[in-house]
């Protein structure tokens, strides 16, 4: 049941993150977010790269402009109508995949890179996709995951409390805020379910991610200030993002 209210609630938040990325594809975001991810690729040559849950496609624009080669996936209809749009207006043409309970989709030792951003928080299954990541990647290939304590306010009302009064400094700094109330809360409840939510992040992705057999996890918190305005630092202090690169 919550897998089906999931896909509905991204479809509908398309709308918002779409917004977002126009937001990020012209501002300093982008040129930052370049060079982070320059770092973590760290090769010169064109690359088969999998953006496993791209929304409205920032990273895969990203990564095209680059000169790397991309397959855009994601699970909402609505999400990937959005990256089509965007890749459209930036001139890059990636490979595009809609995932739906028909869709057949187990590309082994295809990529070179799997990566995500702000995406690993939503999975049902999250031990599952880390292992199928790793049989999709070639090998020595690498994942790149970014992502966030997002919902770590559900499991712990001291920490909310601290988001919360961080959220109100934010806004008095020009932090967007979005009259959807009800979609908000249609998102809580979601989390509630989701077993990220409770998870002692990134080290839990560290742990899983050897058991698979990735080696060299490198594990970064250092980029907050590249890539967030000063009204989002102040909003996401206490939620710093992480990446974590595994080679296979």
């Amino acid at each position: 049941m919550y897998e089906v209210k999931h896909r509905k609630y991204w479809d509908k938040s398309a709308k918002i993150y779409d917004g977002i990325i126009h937001d990020e594809l012209n501002s300093f975001k982008k040129e930052a977010w370049e060079s982070i991810l320059q770092a973590r690729i760290a090769e010169d040559r064109p690359l088969q790269i999998l953006d496993f849950g791209t929304g409205p496609g920032f990273f895969t624009i990203v990564l095209s402009q680059m000169g790397h080669h991309v397959t855009a996936l994601d699970f909402s209809k609505d999400m990937i109508a959005a990256a089509k749009r965007n890749c459209d207006s930036a001139g890059v043409k990636p490979q595009f995949i809609h995932v739906t309970g028909d869709t057949s989709f187990n590309p082994e030792n295809t990529f070179d890179i799997i990566i995500s951003r702000n995406v690993t928080w939503t999975l049902h299954q999250p031990e599952k996709v880390y292992s199928d990541w790793h049989k999709w990647l070639k090998k020595g290939g690498k994942v790149i995951i970014f992502d966030a304590n997002w919902n770590i306010s559900l499991a712990n009302k001291i920490h909310g409390k601290i988001y919360q009064r961080d959220i109100k400094k934010a806004i008095q700094l020009g932090f967007p805020q979005y009259d959807e109330a009800e979609l908000f809360s249609e998102g809580d409840e979601i989390a509630k379910h989701l077993p990220l939510t409770y998870a002692m992040r990134p080290e839990w992705d560290r742990a899983v991610l050897f058991q698979l057999g990735f080696h060299n996890i490198r594990i970064d918190q250092d980029f907050d200030d590249l890539i967030y305005t000063e009204a989002e630092k102040i909003a996401y202090q206490s939620i710093p993002s992480f990446s974590i690169v595994g080679t296979k």
